[in-house]
C-alpha cells in the first residue's frame, strides 16, 4: 500500500477523528450540562420563557442525536454531519415556536420533565432487575411524559417549579455520569438495549446527587417564588 500526499489531491471532508474524540471525551458535553443544569434548577421560574425554550431545544437535539446513534445513522462522517445539522435546526425551530405561546411552553416543560423522569425510572428498574427491553423504555418514558404534560397544563406554576427543579438537577447529575462513564446508562445505550452498570454503588451515588440537588433547588426556588417571570404569572 502506497500513500501519497500532494496539494493537487482532491479535498475531502473527514470529521471521523473529531467525532471519535467527542465520543471518547464525553466530559465536553458534561461541561455543558453542569453549567445549564444549575441555571435551570435555580432560576427556572425567574427566567421561565428563556429556560423553557432552551430546554426544549436541547431536548429535541438530544433525542434526535440519541435516536440517530441507536439506528446507526451516525456511523459515517457524512451521516454524522447531516444528523447534527438536522438536530440543531429542529432544536432551534422548536425553541422559537414555543417561545411564542406560553400555554405550549408550560405543557412542553411538563412533558420534558416527565420524559426525563420516565428515563430515570427505567434506568433504576434496569439496574435493579437487569430488564432492559427497549419497548419498556419508550412505554414508561412516554407515559410519564404524557402525565407530566397534562398535570403541568392543569396546575401551571406549581408544576413548573417542580419540573425546572427536577430537569435542572437531572442535567446536573448527568454531567457527572459523563465525567465517570460506564456507571449510568445513556439514552442511546438504553435505546440500543446495550448497557451494563459497572459499579452499582456509583450508580446510586448519582441518584443521591439528583435527589439532593432536586430538594435543594426546589426549596431555593420556592423561597424566591416572588421572582417568577411575568409571563408565568399572567398564565
Amino acid at each position: 500500500m502506497v500513500e501519497l500526499r500532494h496539494a493537487a489531491g482532491c479535498p475531502t471532508i473527514d470529521a471521523s477523528d473529531e467525532i471519535a474524540w467527542i465520543q471518547q471525551n464525553m466530559w465536553v458535553i458534561g461541561i455543558v450540562y453542569i453549567i445549564a443544569g444549575p441555571i435551570i434548577a435555580l432560576f427556572g421560574l425567574q427566567w421561565f420563557p428563556y429556560v423553557t425554550a432552551s430546554l426544549v431545544a436541547i431536548f429535541v437535539i438530544g433525542i434526535t442525536t440519541s435516536l440517530s446513534l441507536a439506528f446507526g445513522w451516525m456511523d459515517s462522517t457524512v451521516g454524522t454531519i447531516v444528523v447534527l445539522i438536522v438536530a440543531l435546526v429542529l432544536g432551534v425551530i422548536a425553541g422559537i415556536l414555543i417561545r411564542r405561546n406560553i400555554w405550549i411552553m408550560v405543557g412542553l416543560l411538563g412533558l420534558v420533565g416527565g420524559f426525563f423522569s420516565g428515563s430515570l425510572l427505567f434506568a433504576i428498574i434496569a439496574s435493579l432487575s437487569g430488564w432492559n427491553a427497549v419497548w419498556g423504555f419508550w412505554v414508561i418514558s412516554c407515559a410519564v411524559a404524557a402525565v407530566g404534560c397534562f398535570v403541568s397544563c392543569y396546575f401551571g406554576k406549581g408544576i413548573v417549579l417542580l419540573s425546572t427543579s427536577f430537569v435542572g438537577s437531572y442535567l446536573f447529575m448527568r454531567s457527572w455520569t459523563l465525567f465517570f462513564p460506564g456507571n449510568y446508562p445513556s439514552e442511546a445505550q438504553i435505546v440500543e438495549a446495550d448497557f451494563e452498570v459497572e459499579n452499582v454503588a456509583i450508580f446510586w451515588t448519582f441518584i443521591g446527587v439528583l435527589v439532593i440537588s432536586f430538594i435543594g433547588s426546589y426549596i431555593f426556588q420556592y423561597k424566591r417564588s416572588h421572582h417568577t417571570h411575568a409571563d408565568l404569572d399572567n398564565y
